[in-house]
């Protein structure tokens, strides 16, 4: 039996908006085309603040719905939200030059974006990493099936190409 192919692409977007980390234009318009849901989480939401989304950052001054490490999300939020979106720093460099903060821990984040994320929901991770397996997967990653991969670059002066994983959450494991 063969698996049926996950979604494949790249898009080209606009220039962001001068935020450091902000999404390119169009981003999230995008994945709101083809993945969305009504309860909807954005995890390091930085300036990102869009009407029908809850957002956590660890930043204060940020004024995300949540100020938290989504290393560690509340334990009553488990399956809680249909469309789980993450946009983390792509670097420990990054992360320190731009924020201020330490590196977060891929695969703690990972794990608790799929804790709380819904059955038949999805979660997004944008980062230069395509997170795959790893040795502390939680029984809620186990039931995430990867459903598309899209290619993220802006043409505005230097550019990088991020990845924009994408999985959706099965009832039962596999």
């Amino acid at each position: 039996m063969t698996q049926k192919p996950y979604y494949r692409d790249i898009w080209c977007l606009g220039a962001g908006t001068g935020y450091p980390g902000a999404f390119p234009r169009g981003l999230v318009e995008k994945v709101l085309q083809r993945w969305n849901g009504e309860k909807k989480l954005m995890l390091f939401s930085g300036s990102f603040h869009e009407k029908g989304w809850e957002t956590v950052d660890i930043k204060p001054e940020n004024n995300p719905t949540y100020v938290l490490n989504a290393e560690q999300l509340p334990k009553d939020w488990t399956e809680k939200y249909d469309l789980v979106f993450a946009d983390p720093p792509y670097s420990e460099q990054e992360a320190k030059s731009l924020y201020d903060l330490p590196y977060f821990n891929i695969v703690k984040v990972v794990n608790e974006m799929a804790r709380v994320t819904r059955a038949g929901g999805h979660m997004i991770f944008l980062h230069r990493l395509i997170p795959q397996n790893f040795p502390g997967d939680t029984s809620h990653f186990k039931r995430m099936k990867l459903s598309g991969i899209v290619g993220v670059f802006t043409i505005a002066g230097y550019s990088n190409i991020r990845a924009l994983t994408v999985w959706r959450k099965m009832e039962v494991l596999p």
